[in-house]
């Protein structure tokens, strides 16, 4: 059985990759809600073409008859990427996206992606409570209890609640 998109294109079933959620839709005949919308061009394909910090910053929004509309944060944005469009463009046609020029406009851009990791600090070392100490000094060996009592209070600091960061 062969799984028909919203574009028309044919997929396999059973075949694995990423799908779109409006080919999903579409494929279970059950429509694609007026709030899903789907960018002319993959985000991944947007991404390669462009890079990270761009693709950060523009995404297509539409393709009209061989222009790709794409809608940035800022009007300085979209200055530096109408002087960037002919390296974009060949960018896209070695993805196999063939458009024939780039329209730029501000608007919002929605964040894509996983959020970003929470801010990672180093654990300070905080005061043993005192059966924790009386235990330690039954170690013999004075490296040995040294290690020991100092990995115990990392790992006690670690469990407090953390600090704001320093500004």
């Amino acid at each position: 059985m062969k799984l028909r998109s919203a574009t028309g294109r044919r997929r396999a079933r059973g075949k694995r990759g990423p799908v779109e959620l409006c080919d999903t839709l579409s494929a279970l005949s059950l429509g694609v809600p007026a709030y899903v919308e789907r960018p002319p061009i993959p985000y991944r394909h947007w991404e390669r073409a462009v890079g990270t910090r761009i693709a950060g910053k523009a995404r297509p929004w539409r393709l009209e008859r061989g222009v790709l509309h794409v809608r940035v944060v800022s009007s300085v944005w979209s200055s530096e990427l109408q002087l960037l469009s002919l390296d974009i463009l060949a960018q896209l046609g070695g993805v196999g996206i063939k458009i024939e020029s780039l329209r730029f406009s501000v608007g919002p851009v929605e964040a894509l992606g996983p959020p970003p990791p929470p801010e990672r600090y180093a654990p300070r070392p905080v005061p043993l409570p005192g059966d924790i100490v009386r235990a330690a000094e039954r170690i013999e060996d004075d490296e040995l209890r040294a290690a020991v009592s100092h990995a115990a209070s990392v790992w006690l600091g670690a469990l407090a609640p953390p600090r704001p960061p320093r500004r």
